[in-house]
């Protein structure tokens, strides 16, 4: 035993090993604190720049001048950025020039040094300002745009403040390195330049204001009547009184006998006028009327322009004349409108009208009632925000359609209403988009979403005004029609909604063909007690019957169909069971190399042995599952069956053989299912060349990318891929040739209408050619005759599989198959 106190000793091959595990476990330690360094300065510049956005929302209202605010605006910048210099130049639209108004860094200079005025087009900041757009120069030696200001600068960044795509000023940074400036700033200065923006408009705002006030002789009564709409406290229950309110501070301004609100909702797209004062017409709060009527009013001229509009009776007989824009009722002499916003969007117009020839409205009152209507929106802003806030609520955020929710709540009143009016029938469709799914897997959840709102749009089409269009979810629609007297009336507007469906949608940029499935209900007279509930959940039974039907079709709700579903319901729950108890097992069928008789591997089959029902037939429940989203699991379950069965089998059996197990499209489109495979095979350490994957035409086509890499992963580790039932489905080189294959299996369809001579077999003769042109090997399945071999072999194919050589059999007798 060596001395550790001997300089001269080497180190044991423990002490060693133990040396080097401290070297990587230090290592691995240094790794993972520079992981979290760079984490934390991730962390810390996020901080930062949110820092900065608060402190400008914040401190930005306490500056009451431009001067202060850009000087703010450009010290924070630099300051939380990290920048070397900040300008700010504001611009003059008419004169078409921009001048510097704030700097820091370099640039913070007297006005007579350094580049103090630019027109639009000249410099970085001059091509910002004539395009109103960012403009990011990662080396200003390789731009013609860049003009050296106080000392060069390798990089540069520009961003516009717009206000309404009006240019208000120039964000300009500029940086000793090049490259310094990325996306990142360039989002962070954009966001600044909203909040510069939204403060210089609400300045400006506010100096307008100031100067309309000054200019008013009777400045006491303004600001009186303004404090009072700003201030109104309204109930909720009783709006008639809060408009009312509005009605007498601005009468005590201006002449406004004739006085009226009206507001639009363009989620519902209708107008009303929830308050009309008139002294020669009438208008009931309850009325509303189609957008259209926006189209050429005096009141929809200011929703659709977003502009006040002053009309004297010449410009009104002037608009009338070229059909331009009607005044609908009593022709006013003068008539003021101002439009008023909620968000982004008008929401609302006030009104005031002169019947008399000695009263007409004049550029002043147009600037009373306009900061009039700025106060007016304050205090409906939070009627809108609860009106929005119901509406997000109760309404699908993809297609604007009510939501399932909402559609179950009108489902309700209509049943309501049903008990005050016994002969009201109460229709509900359930509907059901066909082959929505591969739109979505070809093209995109994206084209996906373009799509529902076409369709969205399409069913509308179809449907009267007091009808409900609600979307459930997913690809699934319902209807809700009331006021039909008969069966013909509800099935008349399902024939419709098929038929319309059945003409191809165009989207941006493509045009696509679908179809519905449609399920109907109906609540009548002679109906025995029926709530929502059981109403919508008949509607979705017999949707899934047209579906079953043949798609594209509508289908009305029966006893016998209640029957079914309840019947399927149970097998789901049954499948799910036999999952769990794994009452699934594998029969075996070989497959034999016909030119030397041996058997080259089995396909596993799967069987169902229920408790009870004894023998269910594949076709009985596969279909079901697939519907239920089981497949994935059910083919988990199959291959680690088998791979358990090679484990037991491989050792027995002196000549190698495989065994195939059939995947389902959905797995094999998973992204990780090869990784699970082979993941398994090495658990029970199986070697991959005694596994065979069999797959559909069809599992290729759906995700070609993800098939490549499932078939590439498995066949690199030696897992053999099959295409199975080669033949049925597109058959295309256009697509086989782009797969590395190992087997086509010839479906037993062709196998069954084999001829006697060779010759007269050209569909078999052909694909055994292709396969052996692309290097595959072939297995005809099906072969029950003694013709069908002897025909196959001197056709070339490979292998077969069928009644001829053996059933399917379980695990037992096939091992004593292999024996």
């Amino acid at each position: 035993m060596t001395s550790i106190q001997d300089g001269n000793s080497t180190p044991t091959a423990a002490e060693a090993e133990k040396v080097q595990q401290l070297q990587a476990d230090n290592l691995q330690l240094s790794q993972q604190r520079l992981a979290l360094l760079q984490q934390n300065l991730a962390l810390q510049r996020e901080t930062t720049i949110l820092h900065l956005i608060n402190k400008l929302a914040l401190q930005l209202n306490e500056l009451m001048t431009e001067a202060a605010i850009y000087r703010f605006v450009a010290q924070q910048i630099a300051a939380a950025l990290g920048f070397e210099d900040c300008a700010i130049f504001s611009c003059n639209e008419q004169e078409q020039t921009l001048q510097r108004v704030a700097a820091v860094g370099s640039r913070d200079v007297p006005e007579h040094q350094g580049i103090g005025q630019l027109k639009y087009g000249q410099g970085i900041v001059g091509l910002c300002a004539r395009t109103k757009a960012p403009v990011l120069v990662a080396d200003t030696r390789q731009s013609p745009h860049y003009l050296l200001d106080v000392s060069e600068r390798l990089s540069e960044l520009a961003v516009p403040v717009l206000d309404q795509g009006r240019l208000l000023a120039v964000i300009d940074c500029e940086q000793w390195e090049a490259r310094f400036f990325d996306e990142h700033h360039q989002q962070i200065l954009q966001h600044v330049a909203s909040i510069l923006s939204s403060r210089l408009r609400k300045l400006q705002d506010l100096a307008q204001l100031e100067q309309s006030i000054k200019k008013l002789e009777y400045a006491e009564l303004v600001q009186k009547a303004l404090f009072n709409i700003a201030s109104l406290s309204y109930d909720a229950t009783n709006f008639h009184a809060f408009y009312q309110q509005i009605h007498h501070n601005v009468n005590s301004l201006i002449y406004a006998p004739n006085f009226y609100i009206a507001l639009y909702d363009d989620q519902e797209e209708i107008l009303h006028f929830p308050y009309f004062a008139d002294t020669t017409e009438h208008i009931s709060p309850e009325t509303i009327y189609p957008k259209e009527i926006l189209s050429n009013s005096l009141t929809g001229y200011v929703f659709r322009s977003d502009k006040p509009l002053l009309a004297d009776r010449q410009l009104l007989e002037e608009f009338d004349r070229t059909k331009e824009i009607t005044a609908y009722g009593s022709p006013p002499e003068s008539w003021l409108g101002v439009p008023f916003r909620s968000g982004d969007a008008v929401r609302g117009v006030v009104v005031v009208q002169s019947y008399e020839a000695s009263v007409a409205y004049d550029q002043k009152d147009l600037e009373l009632l306009t900061f009039v209507s700025h106060h007016i929106s304050s205090a409906l802003e939070r009627v809108f925000v609860q009106q929005r806030l119901l509406h997000q609520a109760l309404h699908d955020a993809l297609t604007n359609l009510p939501n399932r929710i909402l559609f179950i709540d009108r489902v309700n009143h209509a049943f309501k209403r049903r008990k005050r009016f016994p002969d009201k029938v109460v229709a509900v469709m359930y509907l059901d988009l066909d082959r929505f799914k591969m739109v979505n897997d070809t093209l995109g959840h994206q084209v996906g979403d373009e799509f529902l709102i076409a369709v969205g749009n399409a069913l509308k089409s179809c449907l009267r005004q007091n009808d409900t269009l609600a979307r459930l979810g997913g690809d699934e629609f319902a209807v809700l029609l009331e006021d039909v007297k008969t069966l013909a009336d509800i099935t008349e507007v399902a024939d419709r909604i098929a038929e319309k469906l059945q003409i191809p949608l165009q989207l941006k940029q493509h045009r696509l063909q679908t179809s519905t499935s449609i399920g109907i209900a109906f609540a009548d007279c002679l109906t025995e007690d029926i709530d929502t509930d059981e109403l919508i959940r008949q509607a979705d039974i017999a949707m899934y019957q047209a579906k079953q039907d043949g798609r594209g079709i509508w289908r009305l709700f029966c006893t016998e169909m209640d029957l079914e579903t309840t019947k399927n319901y149970q097998l789901e729950q049954e499948v799910k069971t036999a999952l769990q108890q794994q009452q699934f097992i594998l029969h075996y069928q070989p497959i034999i190399d016909l030119a030397t008789e041996n058997t080259a591997g089995f396909e596993a089959l799967i069987r169902w042995h229920h408790p009870s029902r004894g023998f269910i037939a594949p076709n009985d429940f596969i279909p079901l599952a697939e519907e239920l989203g089981l497949m994935s699991q059910i083919d988990l379950y199959v291959v680690r069956t088998a791979v358990e069965q090679i484990q037991r089998w491989r050792f027995d059996y002196a000549t190698e053989f495989y065994v195939s197990v059939n995947i389902s499209g959905r797995s094999f489109s998973e992204i990780d299912f090869a990784d699970k495979v082979l993941e398994l095979l090495s658990t029970l350490g199986v070697p991959a060349s005694y596994l065979a994957i069999e797959i559909t035409e069809r599992a290729l086509i759906d995700k070609i990318g993800q098939a490549k890499i499932s078939i590439n992963n498995l066949r690199d580790a030696g897992v053999k891929v099959l295409l199975d039932d080669f033949g049925t489905g597109y058959s295309s080189l256009s697509y086989l040739h782009e797969f590395q294959l190992d087997v086509l299996k010839i479906d037993r369809t062709f196998i069954a209408g084999i001829r006697p001579r060779i010759q007269e077999n050209p569909v078999v003769n052909t694909i055994i050619t292709l396969a052996k042109t692309l290097h595959l090997k072939v297995i005809a399945e099906g072969i029950e005759t003694s013709l069908q071999r002897k025909l196959l072999t001197e056709l070339g194919c490979d292998a077969g599989q069928g009644y001829w050589f053996a059933r399917p059999m379980p695990a037992r007798e096939a091992v004593e198959w292999l024996k």
